[in-house]
């Protein structure tokens, strides 16, 4: 697809937005349909007026990823013209690693809007492995919808376990925008199984 047909990147949402706004973090190295149905679920269950993608410059927990600007335009290609989601390229654009850090900045440029985090079940097995996770999770609230072969895993991580008080029903999903954090809902969907260390190993192959 010609980048001239993708989706604008749009670093920020505008800072005086009230709305409804999933922020998916993640390598994305590739982006594939995996990613797109973490997405497109949370923003069905939860309500939500946008999903902004954020491509990580790196991750200390995985192999060094592929390019910035590659991985950011395989996100729009992706998601091509979906009316609610946006790329961001938030992370290069300020020199950022981290997520506690990303989300200081989110919430500092938009104070009334009602963020929240998004990520794959299979994220959060490793979550307290994260930099200052607990103030991660203590900044919004979460959604984490599940992934093949990680929900047992995933229900049973360090960050399940310390906050198992805060975590909604399903069935209560749309309200976690409007929860002040910690509060987190685990959202059960039909799965994709599609990977990106497959399709890496699968690159690597050809």
């Amino acid at each position: 697809m010609s980048s001239a047909l993708l989706p604008p990147v749009r670093t920020l949402p505008p800072p005086g937005t009230h709305q409804r706004i999933g922020l998916f973090g993640g390598s994305f190295n590739p982006a594939h349909s995996g990613h797109l149905h973490v997405a497109e679920t949370a923003l069905k269950r939860l309500e939500l007026d946008w999903i902004y993608w954020l491509p990580a410059r790196g991750n200390p927990l995985k192999q060094a990823p592929a390019k910035f600007y590659d991985r950011v335009h395989q996100v729009r290609e992706l998601i091509g013209h979906h009316p609610k989601m946006f790329v961001s390229d938030f992370e290069h654009w300020a020199g950022l690693r981290y997520t506690v850090d990303v989300l200081s900045h989110f919430t500092r440029h938009c104070p009334h809007a009602r963020f929240v985090w998004l990520m794959g079940a299979d994220s959060l097995q490793n979550f307290d492995d994260w930099k200052n996770w607990h103030q991660v999770a203590e900044t919004l609230p979460i959604c984490v919808v599940s992934r093949p072969n990680a929900g047992p895993r995933a229900l049973r991580s360090t960050f399940a376990h310390r906050y198992a008080t805060t975590r909604l029903r399903e069935r209560d999903a749309a309200r976690l925008p409007d929860m002040p954090a910690p509060s987190w809902v685990y959202l059960k969907a039909p799965f994709d199984w599609t990977s990106s260390t497959q399709l890496r190993s699968g690159a690597q192959k050809r």
